[in-house]
């Protein structure tokens, strides 16, 4: 690693406590989309809290609800249920929300006109019917809510509970609901590999296919022709010296290789005082 601030002293190793100060090189992009994805849906977040709490007070028959959504961010805390959505249910989901059952049985007693109030965690209960409507109903109003300023359509997305939490790269906001003095809080995920803003390909042109292929023909290539090669131990290197003779072994037929691509293959021959690759296969009849 060059380390700048030697002034021009060259190169040296950094150590580990040292080493911690550098950032980690975003080698596939993974931390920019993370980053660009978290920034559109914070941009949202205030349209979709409005649009979700207007659904609520509808839902409960309350007009005191009131749901915020925090920062979208790489971070979260996992729950004990998800129910996740995906176009027509296939593969794995794609937005997903997380709660504990003590606060799925809180959302069903507002439901039932009860107040809001926090829960003892329940063990080994499952997921009523109930429950599973309301936070089907919260999830997909959510989503249309994203979706509807994201251009993004949701015909077709469906939603489906899962005992582990989504396992690809996401992204989590947490969901508070207020009623009066009450509250409750549950996650909400967005996978990274969901891109709310695609690129549409590039589609060349037909007229400049011509010129791409002629300019194709002028890209340098470098053969690498590999004419012979021997093993030896490392113990035997290390006892060379100078005067020695090594023998190397030649085969019948070499290959010229572009990179790790083999292109062409042929015999070494002589031609006058240089020594000639006679070419047998061609591009396209050689692995």
């Amino acid at each position: 690693m060059q380390d700048k601030t030697l002034g021009g002293q060259g190169k040296r190793f950094i150590k580990g406590a040292e080493a911690a100060q550098y950032p980690q090189f975003d080698l596939l992009g993974e931390n920019r989309r993370v980053a660009a994805l978290c920034a559109t849906l914070n941009r949202l977040n205030t349209h979709v809290a409005d649009a979700l709490s207007v659904h609520c007070r509808h839902l409960f028959n309350d007009t005191g609800v009131q749901i915020t959504l925090s920062p979208w961010t790489s971070q979260g805390q996992d729950a004990e249920c998800w129910l996740g959505a995906a176009p027509d249910n296939k593969g794995e989901p794609l937005v997903s929300m997380g709660f504990a059952h003590s606060d799925l049985f809180s959302l069903s007693e507002l439901f039932f006109g009860g107040q809001l109030a926090p829960v003892k965690k329940i063990e080994g209960r499952q997921v009523s019917e109930t429950e599973e409507r309301l936070a089907q109903k919260i999830l997909h109003s959510m989503l249309g809510a994203f979706f509807g300023k994201l251009g993004i359509k949701l015909e077709g997305w469906q939603s489906q509970w899962h005992n582990r939490s989504p396992q690809q790269h996401q992204v989590r906001t947490e969901l508070t609901i207020k009623v009066g003095e009450g509250q409750l809080r549950w996650q909400c995920s967005w996978s990274t590999d969901f891109d709310p803003n695609p690129q549409p390909l590039a589609v060349m042109p037909s007229a400049l296919k011509p010129q791409l292929e002629q300019c194709a023909h002028a890209i340098p290539v470098k053969l690498k022709v590999t004419v012979a090669q021997l093993s030896l131990s490392l113990g035997e290197l290390g006892k060379l010296k100078a005067g020695d003779i090594l023998p190397i072994e030649m085969g019948e037929t070499v290959s010229a290789r572009i990179g790790k691509v083999s292109c062409l293959r042929g015999q070494l021959a002589e031609q006058g005082d240089q020594l000639v690759l006679r070419i047998g296969d061609g591009i396209g009849e050689t692995k």
